[in-house]
């Protein structure tokens, strides 16, 4: 709990900014979503909203250390890592890059490390109980540290056998996405139980996003 002054000082507008961003994320999301993929609409939707994730972890950060809520620092870094990869896709394919940089082996390894510890953590926490949140942050260290190796395991592949970059810019978008709802959720519908607010999202949004990548790989070309 924040107890001293300074801290209340502290957090008091650092929450309001993350509260703030977090709206901000939740439309700039969203337009990015129902516009034309590739257009102007979508592109400025589509940096607004990864700006305004990077506002949301950067601030989630200093919050989850003076409540002592590391649930919460986990699914910032977990969040944070999805936007980044979405990022990262667009960026790799505009400079016309085929191998990982520095960046990418940095994003991606460290979401393998941070991943691997949230199903350690998570996964002990369930079986010895109580779980609580434990199941959900296991699932979502999972979902990470799988983007993340399999990202890594891609860069092997020759380019013209790797999956559609479209495909990849989806799932971490959708993904982030999909954490920002669950964030949204848990916070202000506090009546619904705790593990159908923290994994109901990734149900019903994973299925969503399994379509629009099926749908649109055909209108855009692969990676070169």
């Amino acid at each position: 709990m924040i107890e001293s002054g300074a801290d209340v000082w502290v957090a008091d507008p650092t929450l309001w900014i993350h509260v703030f961003a977090g709206v901000l994320a939740l439309a700039a999301g969203l337009g990015a979503m129902v516009t034309k993929k590739g257009g102007r609409r979508h592109n400025a939707a589509g940096k607004a909203y990864a700006i305004a994730m990077a506002v949301v972890v950067v601030t989630a950060v200093p919050l989850a250390i003076w409540t002592a809520n590391w649930f919460l620092l986990a699914i910032a870094v977990f969040s944070g890592y999805l936007v980044f990869g979405g990022y990262r896709v667009i960026a790799r394919r505009r400079a016309g890059l085929t191998g990982p940089t520095l960046i990418d082996y940095s994003g991606h390894g460290s979401m393998v490390a941070v991943g691997g510890l949230m199903i350690v953590f998570g996964g002990w926490q369930t079986v010895t109980g109580p779980p609580g949140l434990a199941p959900a942050l296991a699932v979502f260290g999972g979902i990470g540290a799988g983007f993340a190796v399999f990202s890594l395991l891609e860069f092997r592949s020759p380019p013209d056998e790797r999956t559609p970059w479209i495909n990849w810019h989806l799932g971490f978008m959708g993904g982030a996405y999909i954490a920002t709802v669950t964030a949204t959720i848990t916070v202000n519908l506090t009546m619904v139980p705790p593990l159908i607010r923290w994994l109901g999202p990734t149900v019903l949004g994973v299925p969503l996003i399994i379509y629009a990548s099926r749908m649109y790989p055909p209108r855009f070309a692969p990676a070169a």
